[in-house]
């Protein structure tokens, strides 16, 4: 019997751990490819190559998106919302949909990477601009809530009057609101309403009023207004400039004079804290969070830029002190990370910081602090995107974009002669908006995929509804001027 014969015994066992051994081999080698699958590697022409994913989605919906490689022979398309599986390289994307302009993109690729571009954003090729309001003059406010459900508008003819627009809503009619004359030092004589800030309740504005006797600050309330108030009668103060703590209308930051005392006052019990004795620039983030510039306590050629969290107090970093300089400062959070950016008018590079405190705060650390560095001359604008991702730093036609999710900077310089009296400022997101004689311009955070839209009265900011389907500004016409209301999507 076979079984009871040692060599057929032992040949059957080899047999056996073979298989085994050919098992764990092939279960190992299929795990592996699994695994490079999984990385993105893969067989092109007969070689291994490792590829990425792209996805791409867009305002409209359902766009048609062209891929084409830069550096060798390659073509795809498909619809956003759709997954592209590319091998690692450099392409050009582009989309298109009927009766809109089209978007394009170039794009590297990594092995192993996936890229997401959820933002673009495809204009109508024709406009259609109609007429949703007329004014004999040019309204002197035009703004809308931060949550941008309503239009709020001075009206030319009354300056207490104020009509209000439902942007979300652009059938239903206007109503018209007025600032109690009682909050008000004076109301004849020359005078002007300047919008300071929106409270986050979206129904709370704080306004500058100048007048010929002087200057003051008022809490217009427009869903309430009899419950607007006078902040220098309510803190019997006469303040150099004043900004809301948190966007909330309970506690405010007030500046006794240029480059003076900074405090920080609680509008419910008027008790006041001295925060920073002389105030170059400052900007704060929630009630913790405080960025400024003040004057070197033992060099006066230098000033100090610090950052103010309770009752720490650190310096970051020491620039060049000059009367004539413009100092500018920004703090935001993104990703779970504190980003802090700063620069001088007067100087050629603006300096970024992320999460600094994590080491100011570490007795053991290295004290030093290193920041990303921009290069741009003489900056006169620094702002945070919508979502917090991007930080613009502008002087004049020149831009300079920094990437927090991808660490990586842009700079470019607009070729249109964009408005430079007045800084672009960000549509959403992914997006930086101005006006070009006359007209609105957008452009993309890295420059590209500009375009020019409707008309506006440039000293005004163009308007939108909740989901940036519907555009609206100010413009001039024969009669004198108009509210326009224009469509950026075309109904199918």
């Amino acid at each position: 019997m076979d079984f009871l014969d040692p060599n057929k015994k032992r040949a059957n066992t080899i047999k056996l751990y073979t298989g085994y051994i050919l098992m764990a081999i092939a279960i190992a080698m299929g795990a592996l490819v699994l695994l490079f699958a999984i990385f993105g590697y893969g067989f092109n022409e007969g070689k291994v190559v490792q590829n990425g994913l792209v996805f791409f989605s867009s305002q409209p919906e359902s766009v048609d998106v062209y891929i084409e490689g830069l550096t060798k022979d390659f073509k795809d398309n498909d619809k956003t919302n759709t997954k592209f599986t590319l091998n690692e390289g450099r392409y050009k994307a582009t989309l298109i949909k009927d009766k809109y302009r089209s978007w394009q993109r170039e794009f590297s690729l990594a092995g192993g990477s996936v890229l997401r571009m959820l933002y673009p954003f495809l204009f109508p090729e024709n406009l259609d601009t109609t007429s949703k309001e007329s004014y004999s003059s040019q309204p002197g406010i035009v703004t809308s809530t931060p949550d941008r459900q309503f239009i709020v508008i001075q009206s030319p003819d009354n300056f207490l009057k104020f009509d209000i627009f439902q942007a979300n809503n652009p059938e239903e009619p206007k109503t018209t609101i007025e600032m109690p004359a009682s909050i008000l030092s004076a109301t004849t004589g020359t005078q002007s309403l300047k919008v300071i800030e929106w409270a986050n309740d979206n129904k709370n504005v704080l306004l500058q009023h100048k007048f010929d006797e002087g200057v003051e600050y008022v809490l217009f309330n427009i869903d309430s207004p009899s419950e607007s108030y006078n902040v220098n009668q309510k803190i019997n103060q006469n303040p150099y400039s004043i900004q809301l703590q948190d966007k909330k209308i309970d506690r405010m930051f007030i500046q006794t004079a240029p480059n003076g005392l900074l405090e920080l006052i609680d509008m419910k019990s008027n008790a006041i804290t001295p925060l920073v004795v002389s105030s170059l620039a400052f900007k704060s983030y929630g009630d913790d969070m405080l960025v400024y510039v003040t004057p070197n306590e033992t060099d006066s050629s230098l000033v100090s830029l610090r950052v103010k969290n309770n009752e720490d107090d650190y310096e970051l970093k020491s620039l060049p002190a000059s009367p004539t300089a413009e100092y500018l400062v920004d703090v935001a959070r993104f990703d779970d990370s504190w980003y802090i950016t700063a620069a001088s008018s007067e100087d050629d590079e603006v300096y970024i910081y992320k999460d600094p405190l994590e080491v100011l705060k570490n007795s053991d650390a290295n004290k030093s602090i290193f920041a990303r560095t921009m290069r741009l001359d003489n900056p006169t604008n620094l702002s945070f995107s919508a979502n917090t991702r991007f930080i613009a730093a502008q002087s004049g036609k020149n831009f300079a974009v920094y990437d927090a999710d991808e660490d990586r900077q842009f700079r470019y310089e607009i070729q249109e002669n964009i408005d430079t009296s007045r800084p672009a400022r960000w549509m959403d997101g992914h997006r930086l908006i101005t006006n070009v004689d006359g007209n609105v311009f957008v452009f993309d955070f890295d420059g590209i995929n500009s375009q020019t839209l409707m008309p506006i009265v440039p000293t005004t900011n163009t308007l939108f509804d909740r989901d940036y389907t519907v555009f609206y500004s100010v413009a001039k016409n024969e009669s004198g001027f108009t509210l326009t209301q224009t469509p950026m999507r075309i109904e199918d």
